[in-house]
C-alpha cells in the first residue's frame, strides 16, 4: 500500500493498547447471558447465534469480532438492502455489480470478491436462516423482514465452512409469533423508488405459527443516457413467501419455509475507455472516452437498453429438537433460479461488445448438528455438512462486425464436511476453544464455445480437493466487565475452473484453493453501569495461494491471442485493528461508532505474460494494490429520542462515516505493468445520513410511525467500480447521488 506501511503498523498497536486499557480501567456490574436474541434495551445487552451453540450468546462473551446491527439501525438510514451494512461494521466493503441481480461485491478484512460468474466462489459467506448462498447472486437480501444481521469478521471456515475466509454475514429473518399481528410501510423517495412492505402473523398462539411475508420495490435509476434520451439503471425486486413453526411441545420446533424473488431492471454500465483502447480509435464515439469518473459517470451512452430478468424458488426445513442440555439440529434447503441478464459493456453509442446471458442455477444443501452442553465444563457443536450446486450458462457475445459468439458452460459442485468447535471452561477466568474441519470438493466442468452449426471448441474437466480448517481460541474474564482474547483461525475458499476459458489449455487446467491464517488479539469491555461498551480487535493475516484473474497469452489455434484465467498467482500479508463501540450517554441518546484500519500488501504475484514458466522483466505485479481494502474506515452514528406527549416519541437520527480510497480493479495500468488502473481508484468518500421517526404509540402492542429521511447528503460522486477489458474499452459504474425520502409504517 502507499503512504508508508511501518506507520500504519505503529497506529494499528497503539489504537489497540489504548482501547484495551479503557477497557481495564473501568468497572461495571456483569452481563449476563440471556436466549433473548435481540438487543434488550433495558439492560444494553446484545446476543448472537453466529457460533451455533444451539442458545444465543451475549456478544460480550464471545471471543470472536463480531458487529450485530438492529433493524432500527438500518431503517434510519432510509436502507434498501443489506448493502446499507457497509459503513456500520469495520473494514466491510459493499459494493453492488450491476452485471449480477442483487450481486454483491462483498470485502471482510481486505478479502474480496466480485464476479459474477457461477464457476467462482464468494469469499465473504451471506447465510440468510442458516441457508448459505453459493453465489453472489441475490446476495443483497432486502432489510425489511429482519430480526439482526451479525457481521463475524475473520476467517469462519470451523463453523461455515468453504468460501468464508473475509468472514460471514448472518442474517436472521423474523419468526413467526404464533399470534395476531401485522406490520406494514410504504416507502417513496426521489428517482422514482417506490417500497412496500408487509409481514402477517397469526397463529394458535401455543402450538402454531405462520408468518407471511411480501415485498415490492421499483427504482428508475439515477443515469442520464443521452443516446436513448432515458434515465437508466433501474432495478425492481419482488418477494413473497410464508414460514410455518410448529412447536408440539417444548422438546420439538419445526420451521418451514417458503419463497419466491424475482429481479428486474436494467444494468446501466458508464464509460471509461481512453486513447489507446480499440475502441477509441472508432471517430464516431471519440467524444464519449477520455471522461473523468467523477460527475461524468451519471450520464452514459450505450445503444442497447440491458435487461435483468431473474426468478427464484427457495425452500428450506429447520429442526429442532432437544434433549437434555442437547439440540439435534436439521437445515434442508433448495434454491433453483432462472435468470437472463443483457448488458452492453462496450457503454457507447455503438454496437462493439454486448453480450447475453442466461443461466439456470440450482443448490441445495442439508446440515445436521448438535450443539449444547456435553459436560459440566465441555460446551460446543458437532456437525455434518452436504453442499451441491450444478449451473447451465448460455452466453452469446455480440462483437464489432454484429458476429455472435456462442459458448455454453455446464457446472457441478459437490462439497462434503464434518467439524466440531468446542469450549472448554478451564477455570472460572479461563477458557479453551479448539474447532476443526474436514471438507472435501468435487466439481465437473464442461464448456463449449460455437462458431457455426458445430462446437469449436467443446472440453470437460473434473478434480476434487480437499482441506482441514482449524481454530484455537483463549479467553480470559479480568473481571465481568472485561474478556481478553487470542485466536487462529484457518479458512479455505474453494478451487475451481476457469468459467471463461476460451482455450484448451485453461479448460485443462483447475486452479487450487486458497487459504488466509489468521491471527488475532481482541478485547471485549463494559463499564459505567453497562451502559457503554467497546470493543476491540487487531489481526494478522497471511492470504496464501491467492486466486487472481490474470491475462495472458493463449496457445497457437486458439480463438483469441489472449484470455483472463484465474490462477493461484499471488500470496499476501494484510495487518488490522477495529474498534466497535456504543453508549448511551444519557437517557434517550445513543452513540455507535465503529473504526477499522488496514494495512494490505502482496507478498508476491507474478503474472506469466508469454507462458514461458520463467518471471521475465514485467512480470512482476507484487506492487499492485489489492482491491477493496482501505487503510481507513470510520463512522459514528448518534440517536436521540424525545417523548412528545403520553403516547409519541420523535426519533432524530444523523450517521456520519468516511472510507479511504481503495482499489476495485486488479488489472495494470496501460503505463506500468506493476500498478493498478487508476481508472478503477475508488476516490475517498465521506457520507452523511440523517432521519427523523415520528412514532405514536396507540396501545402496549399497536404503533403508527412515519419518516423522513436523506441519504448522501453532501451529494459525493464517483467511481463504485471499473474494469477495463484486454485494451477494448473499459466501463464502470457510479456510487448512488444524493437520495431522500418518506416511510410511513405501522404495527399492531
Amino acid at each position: 500500500m502507499e503512504n508508508g506501511g511501518m506507520n500504519l503498523h505503529g497506529k494499528l498497536m497503539q489504537t489497540t493498547m489504548l482501547s484495551l486499557i479503557a477497557g481495564l480501567g473501568l468497572t461495571s456490574p456483569a452481563i449476563a447471558q440471556q436466549s433473548d436474541q435481540e438487543l434488550n434495551e433495558e439492560d444494553n445487552i446484545i446476543v448472537v447465534t453466529g457460533r451455533l451453540r444451539g442458545d444465543a450468546e451475549s456478544v460480550q462473551d464471545v471471543p470472536l469480532a463480531v458487529t450485530v446491527v438492529s433493524p432500527e439501525q438500518l431503517g434510519a438510514q432510509g436502507a434498501l438492502n443489506i448493502e446499507d451494512l457497509e459503513t456500520l461494521s469495520p473494514s466491510l466493503v459493499i459494493d453492488g455489480v450491476t452485471a449480477g441481480p442483487g450481486a454483491g461485491a462483498i470485502s471482510l478484512r481486505g478479502v474480496s470478491f466480485e464476479d459474477v460468474e457461477k464457476s467462482f466462489e464468494p469469499t465473504v459467506g451471506v447465510v440468510i436462516d442458516g441457508v448459505f448462498t453459493g453465489t453472489n447472486t441475490a446476495q443483497l437480501t432486502n432489510a425489511f423482514d429482519f430480526q439482526q444481521i451479525e457481521v463475524l469478521r475473520g476467517p469462519q471456515g470451523t463453523l461455515f465452512g468453504r468460501n468464508t475466509i473475509g468472514g460471514v454475514i448472518n442474517v436472521r429473518r423474523s419468526r413467526p409469533t404464533k399470534e395476531f399481528g401485522l406490520r406494514a410501510e410504504a416507502t417513496f423517495g426521489n428517482y422514482g423508488r417506490q417500497e412496500f412492505n408487509g409481514v402477517f402473523n397469526i397463529g394458535d398462539g401455543d402450538i402454531f405459527g405462520l408468518k407471511l411475508f411480501g415485498s415490492k420495490r421499483d427504482f428508475d435509476g439515477f443515469y442520464n443516457n443521452v443516446t436513448l434520451d432515458q434515465r437508466t439503471g433501474s432495478n425492481s425486486i419482488t418477494n413473497a413467501g410464508g414460514t410455518i413453526l410448529i412447536e408440539p411441545n417444548s422438546d420439538l420446533e419445526i420451521l418451514l419455509t417458503a419463497e419466491h424473488t424475482k429481479i428486474g431492471g436494467d444494468p446501466a454500465s458508464a464509460s471509461l475507455s481512453q486513447t489507446g483502447e480499440a475502441i477509441c480509435g472508432i471517430p464516431v464515439v471519440a467524444n464519449q472516452c477520455n471522461l473523468n469518473t467523477r460527475r461524468d459517470l451519471y450520464t452514459v451512452f450505450g445503444n442497447v437498453l440491458g435487461d435483468i430478468d431473474y426468478g427464484e424458488d427457495a425452500f428450506s426445513a429447520q429442526i429442532n429438537y432437544s434433549f437434555g442440555d442437547l439440540t439435534l439440529t436439521s437445515i434442508t434447503a433448495l434454491k433453483d433460479s432462472d435468470e437472463l441478464v443483457i448488458q452492453d459493456f462496450d457503454a457507447t453509442s455503438i454496437d462493439f461488445f454486448t453480450t447475453s446471458r442466461a443461466q439456470q442455477y440450482r443448490q441445495f444443501s442439508q446440515e445436521l448438528r448438535l450443539a449444547g452442553d456435553f459436560f459440566d465444563n465441555v460446551s460446543g457443536v458437532f456437525g455434518l455438512f452436504y453442499f451441491n450446486n450444478e449451473y447451465q450458462l448460455q452466453q452469446t457475445t455480440t462483437l464489432p462486425n454484429g458476429f455472435g459468439l456462442p459458448s455454453e458452460t455446464d457446472h457441478e459442485t459437490k462439497s462434503y464436511a464434518a467439524f466440531a468447535d468446542i469450549d472448554i471452561t478451564l477455570t472460572d477466568a479461563l477458557r479453551l476453544s479448539v474447532g476443526a474441519r474436514y471438507s472435501k470438493d468435487e466439481k465437473e466442468y464442461t464448456r463449449s464455445i460455437f462458431a457455426g452449426p458445430g462446437p469449436l471448441l467443446d472440453l470437460s474437466n473434473e478434480d476434487d480437493w480437499s482441506q482441514f480448517t482449524p481454530r484455537v481460541s483463549l479467553d480470559y474474564r479480568f473481571s465481568d466487565d472485561l474478556l481478553v482474547y487470542a485466536s487462529y483461525a484457518r479458512g479455505y475458499r474453494a478451487g475451481g475452473f476457469n468459467g471463461r476459458a476460451n482455450s484448451p489449455s485453461s479448460v485443462a487446467v483447475s486452479f487450487d484453493p486458497e487459504t488466509v491464517d489468521s491471527f488475532e488479539l481482541g478485547g471485549k469491555s463494559t463499564f459505567a453501569d453497562g451502559r457503554v461498551t467497546l470493543n476491540v480487535a487487531a489481526f494478522y493475516s497471511r492470504y496464501n495461494d491467492k486466486q487472481e484473474d490474470v491475462v495472458q497469452a493463449t496457445p497457437p489455434g486458439s480463438p483469441n491471442p489472449q484470455e483472463t484465467v484465474t490462477l493461484n498467482a499471488a500470496n499476501a500479508t494484510i495487518f488490522g485493528a477495529e474498534i466497535d463501540m456504543r453508549a448511551e450517554l444519557f437517557e434517550g441518546f445513543t452513540i455507535t461508532s465503529s473504526l477499522g484500519l488496514l494495512d494490505a500488501s502482496y507478498d508476491d504475484f507474478f503474472i506469466d505474460v508469454n507462458l514461458d514458466g520463467v518471471e521475465d522483466p514485467g512480470e512482476d505485479a507484487s506492487d499492485r494494490d489489492l482491491r477493496r481494502a482501505p487503510d481507513f474506515s470510520f463512522s459514528i452514528a448518534g440517536n436521540y429520542e424525545v417523548p412528545v406527549g403520553n403516547s409519541g416519541t420523535l426519533d432524530l437520527n444523523a450517521k456520519y462515516s468516511t472510507t479511504s480510497s481503495y482499489q476495485t480493479t486488479i488489472v495494470a495500468a496501460s503505463t506500468d505493468f506493476g500498478q493498478n488502473d487508476p481508472r478503477g481508484l475508488h476516490q475517498s468518500q465521506d457520507d452523511l445520513s440523517a432521519s427523523i421517526t415520528y412514532t405514536h404509540l396507540l396501545s402496549d402492542d399497536s404503533e403508527l410511525y412515519l419518516r423522513v429521511f436523506g441519504r448522501n447528503l453532501t451529494d459525493g460522486r464517483g467511481l463504485s467500480a471499473a474494469l477495463p477489458v484486454a485494451g477494448l474499452f473499459a466501463f464502470g459504474s457510479a456510487i448512488a447521488p444524493r437520495q431522500y425520502g418518506a416511510t410511513v409504517g405501522f404495527r399492531f
